[in-house]
C-alpha cells in the first residue's frame, strides 16, 4: 500500500486534519498488517496466509509472551511498509517488548 495521497502528503497526516478520503480507518478488528504470506514453508507443502492471532492461540501463549509476539510482528510489519495506522517508528513496540518481557522474566524467577 502506497502511505502517500492525492495530496503528496502521508495518509497517516491526512486522517489527522481530516482531508483524504482514502486513508484507512482503526477499527477494532483484524488487520492486514497481522497476516503474512508464507510462499515457502520450512516443511514443504502450498504457500499459505499466517495470521498473528491464530499462531498466538496455537500455541496458548501467555498474555505477556503474546504481547512480546505481537509487538515483534508489529516491528517486521513496519519495516516492510504493512505497520499500524500512525506508527512510523518501532520506538513504541520495543518498549512494550521490555516492559512485557521484565514480566516474564519476573513471572519466571
Amino acid at each position: 500500500m502506497n502511505n502517500i495521497c492525492e495530496h503528496g502528503v502521508s495518509i497517516y497526516s491526512c486522517i489527522r486534519c481530516g482531508r483524504c478520503d482514502q486513508a484507512p480507518k482503526l477499527t477494532g478488528g483484524s488487520s492486514s498488517y497481522y497476516t503474512v504470506a508464507v510462499e515457502r514453508p520450512t516443511s514443504g507443502g502450498e504457500p499459505y496466509m499466517a495470521e498473528c492471532n491464530d499462531i498466538i492461540e496455537a500455541l496458548n501463549m501467555e498474555y505477556d509472551v503474546a504481547n512480546v509476539f505481537k509487538a515483534a510482528w508489529r516491528i517486521a510489519a513496519l519495516r516492510q511498509g504493512k505497520g499500524k495506522l500512525g506508527q512510523d517508528s518501532p520506538v513504541y513496540d520495543a518498549e512494550k517488548i521490555v516492559f512485557f518481557g521484565n514480566r516474564i522474566i519476573a513471572r519466571s524467577r
